[in-house]
C-alpha cells in the first residue's frame, strides 16, 4: 500500500500566501508551524492498521513550511544560477527536514519501523517530470519488513538545473513500477465533492466511484479554478488506476479513526475509486 500523508494534514497552508504578501515576522511563523497533534494521531492510526497493511510505503507532503520557502526563493522555476537560490535551497531542506524529523521522531515512538528517503538521490527529472527513477534501495528495505518514507523534494533537472518534484509525481512512479494493491490519499478533506465543502455546506459527495463514472464526470466538468482542481485529481486517479493499481482512495487524515478503520476493512467515511 501506499499512503500519502498531505501537507494539509500536517500544517495550515491557507495560512502560505498571507505569509508570503504581509512579509511579517508572524504570519511567517504561522505559516511554518507543524500540527504535531494531527502527526501524532496519524501515526497512531497506522499502528493501529499496521499488521493489516503488511507491505506500505509512505509519501510525505512538505505542508506550508516546504511550500513557503520555495515560492519565496523562486525554486519553483529552476535555478537562475544565483548563489542567493542555492541557499534558498538549503533553507528549504531545513525546514522539510524539521517536519521529517518530527515524523520519524513519532513513528519511533510507536514502535513503527521506518527508513527514510530523499528524491534527491532517487530521481531526477526533466522539465518538472521524472525522467530516472532509482527504487532498488526502497524494495530492499519493503523485502526488509520496514517502512520506506519518502518526500517531495528539491530534484536534479536536465532542462531547469533543478526543479520541484511532488509526492504526487512519486506516487505515479512507485505506482507504475510496484502495482500496489491500493493507494491511499490522505488529506483534511473527507475525501471527493463536486464543490469545495469548506466553502459550500451543500456540496454533493462522492462515496464510490468505478472507471466508467470517473470518466463521465471528467467530461462534465469545465475548466476553472475548483473544477480544474478536480478535474486534474480525476486524471491523476484514472491514469492510476489504468496502471494497474485496483482501488485508490481519498480520506480525512485529521478525521479519528477514518485510516485505522479503512486498514482494518471497516466502513467508514471516504471516496473510493476502483476499475
Amino acid at each position: 500500500m501506499l499512503l500519502k500523508i498531505g501537507g494539509s494534514t500536517i500544517s495550515d497552508k491557507t495560512l502560505l500566501y498571507n505569509a508570503l504578501k504581509s512579509n511579517d515576522q508572524e504570519d511567517i511563523e504561522n505559516a511554518l508551524n507543524i500540527d504535531l497533534s494531527a502527526i501524532n494521531q496519524v501515526v497512531e492510526e497506522i499502528k493501529n492498521g499496521y499488521t493489516h497493511a503488511k507491505r506500505m510505503i509512505i509519501i510525505t507532503g512538505v505542508g506550508s513550511p516546504g511550500h513557503f520557502t520555495v515560492l519565496k526563493h523562486q525554486l519553483h522555476k529552476g535555478n537562475n544560477g544565483s548563489i542567493e537560490q542555492h541557499l534558498g535551497l538549503v533553507k528549504a531542506q531545513i525546514e522539510v527536514n524539521k517536519i521529517r524529523q518530527l515524523l520519524l521522531e513519532v513513528f519511533l515512538e510507536n514502535s513503527l519501523p521506518v527508513v527514510q528517503f530523499y528524491a534527491s538521490s532517487m530521481y531526477i527529472s526533466d522539465k518538472m517530470r521524472i525522467q530516472v527513477s532509482y527504487i532498488d534501495n526502497i524494495t530492499n528495505f519493503l523485502n526488509l519488513g520496514m517502512i520506506p518514507v519518502i518526500s517531495g523534494d528539491m530534484v536534479p533537472d536536465y532542462s531547469m538545473g533543478y526543479s520541484v518534484l511532488s509526492g504526487d509525481q512519486i506516487i505515479a512512479d512507485l505506482a507504475y513500477r510496484l502495482k500496489p494493491r491500493r493507494i491511499v490519499f490522505g488529506s483534511d478533506i473527507d475525501g471527493l465533492y463536486d464543490r469545495d465543502p469548506k466553502i459550500d455546506t451543500k456540496a454533493h459527495f462522492f462515496n464510490d466511484l468505478n472507471l466508467e463514472q470517473i470518466n463521465s464526470l471528467i467530461n462534465k466538468l469545465s475548466e476553472g479554478d475548483a473544477s480544474g482542481q478536480m478535474k486534474g485529481k480525476l486524471i491523476e486517479i484514472k491514469n492510476l488506476l489504468h496502471s494497474g493499481v485496483p482501488e485508490v482512495i481519498l480520506l480525512n487524515l485529521k478525521r479519528k479513526g477514518v485510516l485505522t478503520a479503512l486498514l482494518n476493512g471497516q466502513k467508514e467515511k471516504y471516496t473510493r475509486f476502483h476499475s
